[in-house]
């Protein structure tokens, strides 16, 4: 039951990105986020859990496609995991928003969803999967769901460009961009997070075992701490600093407050509340010096969805192995730095896979010219030009 409450992520996203754009893409936004879960449901039943969770090896499945054979027992664990994969391609689908062209869209969500996605899951959750059985930690995918979707959209929004008038051509002066709706940010926020920590508490994935419940009781308290964490040091740092124009951010409140709440994906489950809200804190610190980089470097990322989702994912998977109850802080001994180093390991490889697979995938819409719309179409606005459907027409005014 728990899974339907992660469905409130979907929805938060929705919200979140469609105030975060103008107000002429606001049903393409839509439309996207909710064509994001229909698309990652067809496919993930068809191919994506095969290659997941199918019999295989260590690396891929090859069993269980469109679900033959997989036992009933294992339907509701289907759901929960297109959830995740459904996430992963939504991170994406924000970063390139406002001019994306839509059959490139759903080329992009099938192969994230259906294939993308999945292997990466394989080597973190399989029980054989080759990182899983050495240890590597990633309790509630701040590293194979965040972290992964935060590389695909920095690699996704290099591929596809600026949005038109965002930067003046010889001196790439930055020109303010404004979200149209700060209120429909701050509710899709707030269902995001609500889907995050419905995502932490599920994760645990059984409630019959003694100890169940108080690890998801722990779950949930350490994703609110480091969500807390995150959103404080973000605010603090937008008012004390040039980067943040010395003033208090909305928007710098929410992303940082879901960068900690991301962090805390990888081990909400086994850090102490200290470790907890330590994670929360670096991840808001990680997300703010990302937002400023990115910025600097003239990659336009409408969400922040890059300094968001990779900031906090990869701040969570470093401070796992380190902060655990297990760990090489509280422990100190040979095992806990063989973690680390898996862990290490696991990040590079995870980064690599998704900026490999993403130069491929965005570089070869781009060669054949569909990865972008028009100019035209993205000044004029995609509600009306691609969908004759305005969010806000002014027949309604």
């Amino acid at each position: 039951a728990i899974c339907v409450i992660n469905l409130a992520m979907q929805a938060g996203f929705s919200l979140m990105e469609t105030g975060l754009v103008r107000s002429k893409n606001a049903t393409n936004i839509l439309m996207k986020s909710t064509l994001d879960a229909f698309i990652g449901a067809t496919v993930y039943w068809l191919v994506g859990y095969a290659f997941a969770y199918g019999d295989g090896n260590e690396f891929i499945g090859w069993t269980g496609f469109a679900l033959q054979g997989v036992s009933p027992s294992k339907l509701s664990f289907w759901f929960y995991q297109t959830i995740f994969a459904n996430t992963a391609s939504t991170i994406v689908s924000g970063a390139t928003a406002e001019r994306i062209n839509l059959p490139a869209f759903f080329i992009y969500a099938f192969l994230l969803t259906g294939f993308f996605y999945p292997v990466a899951s394989r080597w973190v959750w399989h029980p054989s999967g080759w990182l899983k059985i050495r240890g590597f930690i990633d309790f509630g995918g701040s590293g194979c769901v965040h972290m992964l979707g935060g590389v695909c959209a920095l690699v996704a929004c290099v591929m596809v460009g600026p949005r038109t008038g965002r930067y003046e051509n010889k001196t790439m002066k930055k020109f303010a961009f404004r979200g149209h709706s700060n209120a429909l940010t701050g509710v899709g926020a707030f269902l995001l997070m609500m889907g995050i920590l419905g995502y932490n508490m599920s994760a645990q994935l059984d409630l019959t075992h003694r100890g169940d419940g108080v690890t998801v009781a722990l779950s949930a308290v350490n994703t609110i701490l480091a969500g807390s964490a995150g959103s404080i040091v973000a605010t603090i740092l937008g008012r004390a600093t040039p980067t943040g124009s010395y003033r208090w951010s909305y928007n710098t409140m929410l992303n940082g407050a879901i960068a900690g709440m991301v962090s805390s994906c990888a081990a909400c489950n086994a850090m102490p509340y200290w470790g907890a809200y330590l994670t929360g804190a670096g991840a808001g610190f990680l997300f703010f010096v990302l937002r400023a980089l990115i910025n600097h470097l003239h990659v336009d990322d409408p969400l922040d969805a890059f300094a968001v989702h990779f900031g906090g994912g990869f701040f969570g998977m470093l401070s796992a192995p380190i902060l655990v109850n297990s760990g090489v802080i509280l422990t100190g001994d040979e095992s806990s730095a063989e973690v680390l180093g898996w862990q290490l390991i696991g990040i590079l490889v995870l980064v690599a896979w998704g900026v490999g697979f993403c130069l491929v995938l965005f570089g070869s819409l781009k060669y054949f010219k569909i990865l972008r719309v028009d100019s035209t179409v993205e000044v004029q606005g995609m509600d009306s030009m691609k969908h004759g459907e305005p969010a806000y027409p002014a027949e309604s005014w």
